[in-house]
Order: C-alpha cells, then sequence, then structure tokens
C-alpha cells in the first residue's frame, strides 16, 4: 500500500516526488554556495560545472562564456541571479518529470474560433520564448502580454503587479515558468469565461 501512495506522487517519467527533488536541490545548491549568501556566481558555477564533468570521467576546464551560458541555464527565472529556487526547478523538471506541463488532457475539438485564437496563442508563446527553452519565464511575460493586447488593439503596458499576477494564474504546476500547455488553459479559460462556446 505505501508504495503505490509513493508512486502514485511520482510522475510518469520520473524517479522521485517534489519534495525529494526539493532535498536534493537544496544539498546541491548548500555544497556550492560556499559564501552562503544565497546566490551562486561565477566562482561556485565553475566547480559545480568542472564536477558534472567529473561525474562523466571527462576532464573540462570552463572558460568565462561557458561559465556565463551556464549561467543563463541555471537562471530559470532570468533574474540574473541563481538561487535555491532556479535549483530546485531544475531538480523538479530532471528528477520527477515536471517540466512545467499541466498534466495531459485528451485532445479537444474545439470550434473554429476557439482554434484560430488558440494558433494565435502559440505564435505568440514562440516569439516570447527567447531563450527557446519551450517555457515561458516571468523575465518574457511583458513582452508577450504588451503583444497580446497590442494584437486586439488595446495599449497595455503591464506593471511588475501584473506580470506577478499573470504568472499565479497561468503557471499551474507552480514551477516559475509557464509551459505552452499552460499557457493555452489559459487561453481557454479566459474563453469560457468571456462564453464564448468552446466546441
Amino acid at each position: 500500500m505505501a508504495s503505490s501512495v509513493l508512486r502514485s506522487q511520482i510522475p510518469l517519467g520520473g524517479i522521485c516526488d517534489v519534495e525529494s527533488a526539493k532535498h536534493v536541490a537544496r544539498r546541491l545548491f548548500e555544497s556550492y554556495d560556499r559564501d552562503r549568501n544565497g546566490i551562486l556566481d561565477q566562482g561556485e558555477v565553475a566547480p559545480m560545472m568542472v564536477d558534472a564533468y567529473k561525474g562523466m570521467s571527462k576532464g573540462f576546464n570552463p572558460s568565462k562564456s561557458d561559465i556565463d551560458t551556464y549561467q543563463r541555464i541555471l537562471d530559470r527565472n532570468g533574474d540574473g541571479k541563481i538561487t535555491i529556487q532556479d535549483i530546485e526547478a531544475l531538480a523538479i523538471k530532471y528528477l520527477v518529470g515536471i517540466t512545467g506541463e499541466s498534466p495531459k488532457r485528451p485532445k479537444r475539438q474545439y470550434s473554429k474560433f476557439v482554434e484560430e485564437r488558440l494558433d494565435v496563442a502559440r505564435r505568440l508563446f514562440r516569439k516570447f520564448d527567447q531563450d527557446g527553452s519551450g517555457f515561458i519565464t516571468e523575465n518574457e511575460v511583458p513582452q508577450l502580454l504588451i503583444e497580446t493586447y497590442k494584437s486586439m488593439g488595446i495599449h497595455y503596458n503591464p506593471t511588475q503587479e501584473d506580470v506577478k499576477s499573470w504568472m499565479r494564474m497561468t503557471d499551474l504546476n507552480d514551477d516559475g515558468q509557464v509551459s505552452l500547455e499552460e499557457y493555452e488553459d489559459l487561453v481557454i479559460r479566459s474563453l469560457q469565461h468571456a462564453g464564448i462556446q468552446l466546441e
């Protein structure tokens, strides 16, 4: 019974649950945050890279460019700092198998009007997924919102609170990023709220 309960908390394709992934992330973060300031800087990221390559039985001496690239990858929310939340998001993505996607729903047949709106949403999503990660992060949201409202003929400059509110509403699994499926869910919910017939 206990193993079936535990297994139900581990998504298909994952190797552990979210709490275990966060625990791994904390241990990893604490081992490299040598100055204990809550941020991994260049001097702390380089040893992380070297150790990762050692784990694959390879030697590696990262250049400044290598370190900068790795920092951008680790900085999941794009705020210029690598925090425990960034490492947790990566651990959840790779250990739990949650990639920012909400649970898969059966493919529905939507009306032509709804499909047209979803096509626009998908194009906008791809346009503003600037790093090609498959996710929209908080720093990519302002331009997405501006362009979305512009496509409706509305001039809009979102505040930081607007962006945070949008993230809370759209980031269904609370991993700090929005997948295309989560974005589509928002569009569908918005159309439903507006009284649009979906099918």
